[in-house]
């Protein structure tokens, strides 16, 4: 961009947009922050990041924690994350194989993405059971803790997810979550030769996760399918059964984003 370019945009941008959009990047690769932490980030004036705030929370698109008074975002910026998915090509891709594997076993089907160290659950298929493991749509959970972040981290590049560490920490969910590098990148080693992720109680006691990724056209891991339940239903002589349908679902999902080799 040249000076002339520069100066045109310069005239043209309203800089309190600018920093509302700027506000909500950062709870959106955050997840969290303090009205202190905000005005820091956003190098202005406490009133002016106090303005913003209050407009976007009497919109729907922050909302404050009553526990630690924290801002993330709102229903609104949820529902508007939804509605673009209802037209995002992974989840049109991967839905009719989540539907059948919910038709084989009856658990909750998962498709999750990665946004910053978070996966972000787009679609969900609950359980049939009666103790079921259901997150909703539009929440999140630390990467390294869950199947779906493993299956997609292992298929990133090493320094993406060094920064990935370095960013947002490897904290304990449970007494089984992996909160050490090494044990991470010999997880993540051990996804790529088996072709998917297993969560063994990391996020959630008694609950267990499997999980395969969906590639787009280049390889690149764009989610991943996840099936999830009671412990017991996912016991080790059930694994390898329950595997081969779950990695058919997910390749057959990035076959129709153009990926044509296997992971």
């Amino acid at each position: 961009m040249n000076k002339e370019e520069e100066e045109k945009q310069g005239r043209y941008t309203i800089q309190s947009i600018d920093k509302a959009l700027d506000l909500l990047e950062l709870l959106a690769d955050r997840g969290s922050l303090s009205l202190i932490e905000l005005n820091e980030l956003l190098e202005q004036p406490k009133s002016s990041t106090y303005r913003i705030v209050l407009t976007l929370e009497n919109r729907g698109f922050i909302s404050r924690s009553d526990e630690d008074g924290k801002y993330c975002l709102g229903y609104k910026q949820l529902m508007l994350t939804r509605n673009l998915l209802e037209r995002n090509t992974l989840r049109s891709a991967a839905l009719q194989e989540m539907k059948r594997l919910s038709e084989r076993y009856g658990d909750t089907v998962n498709l999750g993405v990665l946004v910053g160290g978070s996966v972000l659950y787009v679609e969900i298929i609950e359980s049939t059971h009666a103790l079921r493991m259901t997150d909703a749509i539009g929440s999140r959970s630390p990467f390294h803790a869950t199947a779906i972040g493993k299956a997609i981290a292992a298929y990133l590049p090493q320094g993406a997810v060094h920064e990935l560490v370095a960013s947002y920490g490897l904290p304990a969910m449970m007494p089984n979550t992996i909160v050490s590098e090494d044990k991470l990148f010999a997880e993540l080693e051990h996804i790529r030769k088996m072709g998917y992720a297993l969560d063994d109680q990391e996020m959630v006691e008694g609950a267990r996760c499997l999980a395969a990724p969906v590639f787009d056209l280049h390889g690149h891991p764009l989610g991943a399918i996840s099936l999830s339940g009671a412990a017991h239903r996912f016991a080790a002589d059930k694994v390898p059964e329950i595997v081969v349908h779950l990695r058919e679902a997910a390749a057959v999902a990035s076959r129709k984003l153009g990926f044509l080799q296997g992971p």
